[in-house]
C-alpha cells in the first residue's frame, strides 16, 4: 500500500495548487521542497532563493544537504502529499505523479500568475525545463521527464486543478484498492470548508422572486431591522477569521445598503482573508470602487438576464419594477476591471431565462468564474412564488449547452448547491440548506465558531466536487490597480 502521493512536473503544470487541493481533500499533510528551501535559504544563510540557488550553483553539495534533509522530513510522515520531482527516486511509499504541460499554456499561467522573478515567455519555460532535466541528468543520473518512473501520468493542457486533483485522489485511491473516502467528524475539524459567505444584510432593493436568501423569517422572529448593529457584525468577522477561514464573501439582501461594509471588509482583509461581495450591481459606485481597492479582492455580480422585460417578471428590478439596463452591465463591468477587482458573474436559471443567451456579454467580461445556478426552492424563503420559476434537468442543461463555449462557466446544480456553502445569516447564524429549508445554528457571538458549528450540515466533498476552491487569493487585474486609479 502507498500512503503519500509525490507531484512531479514542468513549470506552470500546478503541482502547488493541485497538491492544495489533495490536502483539502484528503487532509494529509502538503510539503512542497520550494517552500522548505525557502525557509532552508533563510534560517541557515539569511537568504532569499534567489541568493540561495546563485549559491547552489557554485557549492552543489548544498543540494545533496537539502536533499537528505527533505526525503527524511517526507519518508517521516505517516501520510503526505509532497511536491518534489525527485519524488520519484527518494520518497518511500511514494504514488508518483508527474504533471505534463505544453510551454505555451505554462506560460499564459505563469504570466497570469505574475510570479516574480520568473521568465514569461514560452521559449523560456522551454529552456527552464530543459536546464532542470540536464541537471538532474548530471547529478542524480535520473531523467524526472521519463514517464517510466510514474505511476500516473497528466497533460493539464485542458484541465483545470480542480480536475486533475480528482483524477490523481481516484487514481491513488484506486491504487490502494480503497472506496470513496468520507470525510469522518475529526477531519472535518482539520480540514473544514475555507470559505464562507455572510450574508449580513437582509434588506434589498430588488424584489427577486426565485431568492433562495430572502430571511423573512429572521426578520420575523428575532431581528426586526434585518441585521446586526455594526459593532456585533464586525464581532463576527472576527470570530470567522478566528477560526481559520480562507476567504469570506459578503451577500444579502444587497450588502451595498450596508453603511458599514467597508469596515467589514477592511476588517476582513486585515485579518488575512481574501474578501468578496455579491451586488446587484445597482449600488456599486465608482465612489466605493476607489475606497475599496485595498481591501477588497473580488466582486461577484448577479446578471440573470439582459432582457429588460424577462428582469421585471422576474423581479430582478429595483423594487421589482426598474431593471437595469444592457449598457449598464456592460458599463459596470468596464468600471470593475478598471480597478483591477477579481470578476465573477453569477446566474440563476430560472423558467423565465433558461432561454436566454448570455454569451455577449460573459465574453465581452471574461470574468475569471461564471457561476451558473439552478433555481433552488427553499422552503421558509421562496415557496410562495417558486412554482413559477422551477425549472426540469433537462431545462437546466438547455442553458449549458448555449454557452459551451465559455470556459470559465462554473454548473451548479440544485444537488450541487444543497450543503456544500457554509453561511451565516443576518443574525449571525450558520445555517445550512442541506434538507430544503434553513437550519440555524446558535449565535456565533453567543456559543463560538466550534459549538454553533455542529448543528449544521455542511459537506466537504460536495465543496469540493463543485468546484468550491479555485484559486481566489490570484486577482488576475490586481496589476491594473495603478496610483491613478485611487486619484
Amino acid at each position: 500500500m502507498k500512503n503519500k502521493i509525490t507531484l512531479s512536473g514542468f513549470a506552470g503544470s500546478g503541482k502547488s495548487t493541485v497538491g492544495e487541493l489533495i490536502q483539502t481533500k484528503l487532509g494529509y499533510e502538503f510539503i512542497s521542497v520550494g517552500n522548505y528551501s525557502r525557509l532552508f535559504a533563510k534560517e541557515y544563510y539569511g537568504m532569499t532563493i534567489n541568493q540561495f540557488q546563485e549559491k547552489c550553483k557554485k557549492e552543489p553539495e548544498l543540494d545533496f544537504q537539502i536533499d537528505e534533509k527533505f526525503k527524511s522530513l517526507c519518508n517521516s510522515k505517516k501520510h503526505a502529499i509532497i511536491d518534489y520531482r525527485l519524488g520519484f527516486k527518494f520518497i518511500e511509499k511514494g504514488f508518483h505523479v508527474l504533471l505534463k504541460v505544453s510551454d505555451n499554456t505554462a506560460f499564459e499561467r505563469i504570466n497570469i500568475a505574475k510570479r516574480e522573478s520568473e521568465l514569461t515567455t514560452p521559449e523560456s519555460v522551454s529552456s527552464r525545463n530543459r536546464t532542470m532535466r540536464k541537471r538532474f541528468l548530471e547529478t542524480y543520473k535520473v531523467d524526472f521527464t521519463d514517464e517510466m518512473n510514474y505511476d500516473l501520468v497528466i497533460n493539464t493542457d485542458h484541465l483545470n486543478s480542480y480536475q486533475v486533483a480528482s483524477k490523481i485522489i481516484k487514481a491513488f485511491q484506486d491504487y490502494n484498492g480503497e472506496t470513496e473516502k468520507l470525510i469522518t467528524e475529526d477531519m472535518k475539524s482539520i480540514q473544514p470548508i475555507p470559505s464562507v459567505n455572510y450574508h449580513l444584510w437582509e434588506p434589498c432593493n430588488m424584489r427577486c422572486k426565485f431568492c433562495f436568501a430572502t430571511f423573512k423569517d429572521v426578520k420575523q422572529t428575532i431581528l426586526p431591522k434585518g441585521h446586526l448593529p455594526e459593532a456585533d457584525a464586525l464581532k463576527v468577522v472576527e470570530h470567522i477569521a478566528a477560526a481559520g477561514f480562507k476567504k469570506i464573501t459578503f451577500a444579502g439582501g444587497e450588502p451595498l445598503l450596508c453603511k458599514w461594509l467597508p469596515k467589514l471588509i477592511m476588517k476582513a482583509k486585515g485579518l488575512g482573508m481574501t474578501t468578496m461581495i455579491v451586488t446587484n450591481g445597482s449600488k456599486l459606485t465608482d465612489a466605493f470602487l476607489k475606497a475599496n481597492i485595498d481591501y477588497l479582492d473580488w466582486i461577484a455580480v448577479s446578471v440573470d438576464s439582459l432582457e429588460e422585460e424577462n428582469n421585471i417578471k422576474i423581479g430582478r428590478a429595483i423594487t421589482g419594477k426598474s431593471p437595469l439596463s444592457k449598457g449598464f452591465y456592460f458599463d459596470l463591468v468596464d468600471n470593475i476591471k478598471k480597478y483591477g477587482y477579481g470578476l465573477k458573474i453569477n446566474t440563476v436559471v430560472n423558467k423565465i431565462n433558461y432561454k436566454d443567451n448570455l454569451t455577449e456579454l460573459i465574453e465581452y467580461a471574461k470574468p475569471q468564474r461564471w457561476k451558473v445556478l439552478q433555481v433552488l426552492p427553499i422552503v421558509g424563503q421562496n415557496d410562495i412564488k417558486i412554482d413559477d420559476f422551477i425549472i426540469t434537468t433537462e431545462e437546466y442543461n438547455y442553458f449549458l449547452k448555449t454557452h459551451t463555449a465559455i470556459e470559465t462557466i462554473v454548473p451548479e446544480s440544485n444537488d450541487e448547491i444543497k450543503g456544500s456553502y457554509v453561511m451565516v445569516d443576518p443574525a449571525g447564524r450558520f445555517f445550512d440548506n442541506a434538507a430544503g429549508t434553513h437550519n440555524y445554528s446558535k449565535p456565533i457571538l453567543e456559543v463560538g465558531i466550534k459549538e454553533a458549528l455542529k448543528t449544521v450540515n455542511y459537506n466537504l466533498n460536495k465543496f469540493l466536487d463543485r468546484g468550491g476552491v479555485y484559486d481566489w487569493e490570484n486577482v488576475k487585474n490586481k496589476d491594473l490597480r495603478e496610483e491613478d486609479a485611487k486619484s
